[in-house]
């Protein structure tokens, strides 16, 4: 039963399509194919091409021209009208005013990428024409296919970088875990380190405010020696000194002096 499903749905990808959905719209003959897809396999986050072959009928005498192509996924358990039919719409892809004229009784081949972004499953797809009457300058939306689809996962490369970045989030995710987890469950180890880190840093902070000694104020910067008044006195003359080193006396001992004037 599967293998003949399968078949239904490959036969029902290339059966041309006659659409007229109103009075006015173009009826034109569409056939849809699915290249090198006769399973109708469309894989996730990846371009699945589809391709219209579109023939104008020469009985139409209309200029129709090529403006834009959407789609919708559908869920196959609803029916057309049905609230909850329609899955997602397609984002439309715009055509410059593409010609949709027959030349030489060949049709004309548009391919059109479409991107599924579901689980794995199997949904039903839509695909419309926009179409521009060029008489009228109307747009119709004209249906160029209805079937089934079967969405796959793309198959798995280990070198992909977008998986080397979920490696690299996942990695660090678990260390921060692991190091939270030992701060409450063994805080002796996580103490332990940052103690030992503690210590070498004042270790290190000593022995660089050992290495300056104080200076000494006994030593100029000449190396000249200097007294306790702060100058040096090695330049001034000795009778100078003498006179300084008198009054300093004098000063001393105001007794002494008191007694020598009586």
């Amino acid at each position: 039963m599967r293998v003949l499903a399968t078949l239904l749905v490959a036969i029902a990808a290339v059966a041309p399509a006659a659409v007229a959905q109103s009075a006015d719209t173009p009826e034109l003959r569409i056939t849809t194919t699915f290249p090198s897809n006769p399973l109708s396999l469309v894989k996730n986050g990846q371009a699945n091409r589809v391709v219209f072959n579109i023939q104008n009928p020469p009985s139409q005498d209309r200029v129709l021209s090529l403006t834009g192509i959407t789609g919708a996924w559908l869920n196959n358990k609803k029916a057309d009208g049905e609230r909850g039919r329609v899955i997602r719409n397609m984002t439309v892809t715009p055509y410059k005013s593409l010609s949709l004229r027959t030349v030489g009784g060949r049709p004309l081949e548009v391919p059109f990428d479409f991107y599924p972004e579901f689980k794995p499953q199997t949904m039903g797809i839509d695909f419309y024409l926009k179409v521009l009457d060029g008489q009228t300058q109307k747009t119709h939306t004209i249906q160029a296919y209805q079937g089934s689809v079967t969405v796959i996962e793309p198959p798995k490369n280990w070198l992909d970088p977008q998986l080397w970045s979920l490696y690299l989030l996942g990695l660090a995710i678990l260390g921060g875990a692991a190091y939270y987890a030992a701060s409450i469950f063994a805080p002796g180890l996580v103490g332990a380190s940052a103690t030992k880190g503690a210590k070498g840093k004042s270790a290190s902070g000593t022995g660089r405010s050992g290495a300056a000694p104080a200076l000494s104020g006994a030593v100029s910067s000449t190396g000249a020696s200097v007294s306790a008044k702060g100058y040096d006195e090695d330049w001034i003359p000795e009778h100078h000194l003498k006179k300084s080193k008198a009054g300093d006396d004098g000063r001393k001992s105001p007794v002494g002096g008191a007694r020598k004037r009586k």
